[in-house]
């Protein structure tokens, strides 16, 4: 496709398209800082554009193609370039001044379309440091709580059971994540371990609470997260259908604080909380005393 435009009062040819393209990239940039001019080598496969205010390199082989420096022709009027003020495409007028290989100089203006990049790369628009925090927080891996108890192999009736999540995972986890030119990065903070016990009770602890030592002397033993259940787990449930073997099925879920902060963005913020959770069954029994009468 070709196109002819008006220079000095003769008509000129303009040069391919697959030239063209290349110019319209490079020039639309070039006029943006303030009408720099571009220098392309042109060969007779492709041509391609320089940065901004520097030539480009000439990849053409030897006298395979002229080299041309394409000026916005806001830039040339004073020269008394009679100009229509647009040409048949979205594009814009540029002067071309060309050297052949054989050193012979031509000049001539030139009508650039715009041409669109072929693929370009999807662009996350108007991304807000929030946006790129939550992307963040939603790549955290978050490790579910073990669940101990105290006593072991059942509980009893009356009886205080300790509970307590591995106090190894009781610490921040963060991630980062850059999304459309932000970068923002989270982190969770453990708060709370809410315990659902299968009796209908709850209790919720304000840390990872404490495992029993059976090392350790009773007078030096002491939690701050325990249960006490007021009846057997006759009935409930059981892996072997043995009414007798009945257990409540217990559940510990851990309540992430979330906060953020992002390059560029004062304060940061905080995002909705996360939880983790795990189950596991805890058979109670009811243990009678007897006295003796002496």
């Amino acid at each position: 496709m070709t196109s002819r435009v008006r220079f000095g009062g003769l008509a000129v040819l303009v040069v391919s398209l697959a030239l063209w393209s290349s110019i319209a990239e490079a020039g639309s940039a070039g006029s943006q800082d303030g009408g720099d001019t571009v220098t392309v080598g042109a060969s007779t496969s492709s041509s391609s554009p320089g940065s901004i205010g520097a030539p480009a390199p000439d990849r053409s082989a030897s006298g395979s193609g002229p080299t041309c420096t394409y000026t916005p022709v806001e830039l040339a009027q004073a020269a008394g370039f009679d100009l229509d003020p647009g040409g048949p495409t979205p594009g814009e007028w540029y002067l071309a001044k060309c050297t052949d290989a054989e050193g012979l100089e031509s000049e001539q203006a030139e009508w650039v379309p715009t041409v669109p990049a072929s693929t370009p790369a999807p662009v996350a628009v108007g991304v807000s440091p929030a946006e790129a925090a939550a992307t963040a927080a939603a790549s955290i891996v978050l490790p579910a709580p073990t669940i101990e108890v105290n006593p072991v192999p059942f509980s009893v009736v009356n009886l205080s059971t300790w509970l307590a999540i591995d106090a190894a995972m009781w610490h921040p986890y963060q991630a980062t994540a850059t999304v459309g030119g932000v970068t923002a990065t989270a982190v969770a903070k453990p708060e709370t371990v809410s315990w659902a016990m299968g009796d209908g009770g709850s209790v919720e602890c304000n840390g990872p609470g404490t495992s029993y030592d059976p090392d350790l002397p009773p007078e030096m033993q002491a939690t701050s997260c325990s249960y006490t259940y007021r009846r057997s787990s006759y009935g409930q449930p059981s892996s072997d259908g043995d009414p007798n073997d009945g257990a409540f099925v217990v559940t510990a879920t851990v309540t992430w604080n979330v906060s953020w902060t992002a390059v560029g963005a004062a304060g940061g913020g905080t995002l909705p909380s996360l939880h983790t959770t795990s189950t596991t069954a805890i058979r109670v029994e009811q243990v009678e005393s007897v006295g003796i009468v002496q």
